[in-house]
C-alpha cells in the first residue's frame, strides 16, 4: 500500500495519487498518516495545504505535535495535533439502499465539483466516490466501499482510506446543506469503533452533530459516521469548517 507509515516514523509524505484540493493532499488521509504515531487521542488543526510528493516531519513541542514542511528557511507548519477527550455525536444508522439513493441525489453537484480530483470524492474515475446527497431528513448520507488498492494480502484494510471518506462526507453536508460555499477543513477528529472489512459496502451519513444547523459567519460545524451493513458505527469523526467566500447576500 501506498503512503503507509508506522508508529516509528517521524516522517510522512503523501503521495500524488492522495490529492483533496487540487495540488495538494486531502486532509482526512493526511491527518491519518500524520496522527499514526502518536500514542493518545488527539484532535487535528489544518494551518495549510498539504504538499504532495514532499518529506514532512512529525515534531513535538511540549503537549503538541506538528506536521512541518522544512524545505524552506522558515519552515511551514501543514498540520497541529494536540490531546484531547472524545465528544462525539450520535445518529440513527442509516440502511445502505437509503444510502445509495442519497448518492444518486449527488448528480446535480457534478458539474460544479469544487475539488474534482481529489482521491476521495472526485469525479475521474480511480475516485473512492464519496459522493453524498440529501436524505430528505437533514443529513447527507452515500454508500461506500473499501477500494482493492486499499486492501492487504493479509486482508487487512488501510485505515486512511475510512478517514478520507467519512472527512468527505462531512464535507458535503457542510458545503451544500444550505447555501453553497466553498470550504476547507480547519479542526478535524476521527474514531474508528470496529473493523473496516474489505467487499463490504458501508453507509457514510453526515450531519450537524451536537451545533447548530447553519453557519456561523465563515464557520460551520460538521459530524459524521460509517455505519456497516447491521447498522453498527465503526467510525465517527467531528469537524468544523471555513468558507472562503463570504455568505451569500453579503455586500
Amino acid at each position: 500500500m501506498a503512503d503507509s507509515n508506522t508508529p516509528d516514523d517521524r516522517t510522512v509524505r503523501i503521495g500524488g495519487r492522495f490529492q483533496g484540493p487540487t495540488g495538494s493532499g486531502q486532509g482526512g488521509w493526511t491527518a491519518h498518516r500524520f496522527t499514526a504515531g502518536i500514542d493518545e487521542t488527539v484532535t487535528t488543526a489544518m494551518r495549510a495545504p498539504v504538499p504532495l510528493e514532499t518529506d514532512l516531519s512529525i515534531v513535538q513541542v511540549d503537549d503538541e505535535w506538528r506536521l512541518i514542511d522544512t524545505r524552506a528557511d522558515d519552515p511551514a507548519t501543514i498540520m497541529v495535533a494536540r490531546p484531547w477527550e472524545p465528544v462525539f455525536a450520535d445518529t440513527e444508522p442509516v440502511a445502505v439502499p437509503d444510502a445509495i439513493a442519497a448518492r444518486a441525489r449527488y448528480a446535480e453537484r457534478v458539474a460544479d465539483h469544487p475539488v474534482p480530483y481529489c482521491f476521495s470524492c472526485g469525479t475521474q474515475h480511480d475516485s473512492m466516490n464519496v459522493h453524498a446527497g440529501p436524505l430528505g431528513d437533514g443529513r447527507f448520507a452515500t454508500d461506500w466501499s473499501p477500494p482493492p488498492w486499499a486492501v492487504s494480502d493479509s486482508g487487512a484494510v488501510d485505515e486512511g482510506t475510512i478517514w478520507a471518506a467519512i472527512d468527505c462526507v462531512a464535507a458535503w453536508y457542510a458545503a451544500f446543506s444550505r447555501e453553497p460555499r466553498s470550504l476547507v477543513t480547519a479542526q478535524f477528529a476521527v474514531e474508528v469503533t470496529g473493523p473496516i472489512e474489505p467487499d463490504t459496502t458501508y453507509s457514510l451519513v453526515s450531519w450537524s452533530g451536537d451545533h447548530p444547523d447553519e453557519w456561523d459567519g465563515r464557520k460551520r460545524h460538521a459530524a459524521s459516521a460509517a455505519f456497516a451493513p447491521d447498522g453498527a458505527c465503526v467510525a465517527r469523526s467531528v469537524s468544523f469548517w471555513i468558507a472562503l467566500d463570504t455568505p451569500p447576500g453579503t455586500p
